[in-house]
């Protein structure tokens, strides 16, 4: 059989395969490179690429001293045969963010305080729009939520401090800040302002030692020039949780100091006030962390592109 009737067209439509190996064997110049690059053996990409060229009756590419290049034929094919791969691709990723949402289970991370008033709002605006996706929220610290995202375990995780953590990327999604709480009908809940020294004379509130909350209203005070301690202050009681500080203070025991993300519903309510402290400013930044150059599943991108628009109120 001759050549030429080697190269015959062939009916058959070309194939995607035949189309990579070739675009494969022009951008790294020879068979051995290409093989190497796709994971196939020499004789596989020699292969694809007689059989390219069988089906459309042309050789694409020739020899030379500085390796294989397109022959005119293969120059005309490069564009086509780049746009068609990426095509493929695309159609790929629009089957899989669909199907990546009509079912599944969405995996995050949380420290305290985003996992009970920040994250829940963004679950259930996800799940407005995508029903069938289970999600599951994992609590932890934050150093326990940093290790479940580079362990894999989470897809995404939101934290309360800015993570230092090689292997992470973060980004910051929502603000807080603490303020001091009182009971609807105190007889300070009327006024503009307090003064720490004010506050300090108060019945308190506090969380268990070792609470950032705790610590930051506890620096107010001394800078108010009140004791540092406990012990100087009229502490009523401890307690192990935001949500016991506010039932606390709801009960009338004291005054107390929260995140500002934990007394929407009450505030909107009318069941619990707040009035600004005087030098009390302590803002709070909660960073979305995932792990570095990690493919999120369509479920994920969807969850922080919602946290990146801001929590739903």
């Amino acid at each position: 059989m001759s050549p030429h009737a080697a190269l015959r067209p062939l009916d058959e439509p070309l194939s995607i395969r035949q189309l990579g190996v070739f675009l494969a064997l022009v951008d790294q110049g020879s068979f051995t490179k290409a093989a190497r690059h796709l994971g196939l053996s020499q004789s596989t990409v020699s292969g694809h690429v007689a059989d390219l060229e069988r089906r459309l009756g042309v050789r694409v590419v020739e020899r030379a001293h500085s390796g294989v290049r397109p022959t005119a034929a293969g120059e005309a094919l490069l564009g086509p045969a780049r746009q068609t791969l990426a095509a493929e691709q695309s159609s790929r990723q629009a089957v899989e963010a669909l199907t990546g949402l009509l079912g599944g289970r969405l995996v995050v991370g949380g420290s305290t305080i985003p996992a009970a008033y920040l994250l829940p709002r963004l679950c259930a605006a996800f799940h407005q729009a995508h029903p069938a996706v289970a999600i599951r929220v994992v609590t932890g610290d934050s150093r326990e939520v940093l290790d479940l995202v580079l362990a894999s375990d989470v897809e995404l995780g939101i934290v309360g401090s800015s993570p230092a953590v090689p292997g992470l990327d973060a980004e910051g999604v929502s603000e807080d800040h603490l303020v001091l709480i009182l009971p609807a009908d105190h007889a300070l809940a009327s006024r503009a302002r307090l003064t720490a020294v004010e506050v300090a004379s108060q019945p308190l509130v506090l969380r268990e030692p070792g609470s950032g909350t705790r610590e930051a209203g506890l620096a107010l005070l001394q800078e108010a020039g009140a004791e540092g301690s406990p012990a100087g202050l009229d502490v009523v009681c401890e307690m192990g949780s935001t949500e016991a500080c506010k039932a606390a203070v709801r009960a009338g025991l004291g005054l107390s100091f929260v995140s500002s993300l934990a007394v929407k519903d009450e505030l909107a309510a009318g069941t619990l006030a707040t009035v600004p402290v005087e030098g009390f400013d302590v803002p709070r930044t909660f960073h979305l962390v995932t792990r570095e150059n990690a493919y999120l599943s369509p479920a994920a991108r969807v969850l922080r592109d919602l946290a990146r628009a801001g929590a739903p109120a």
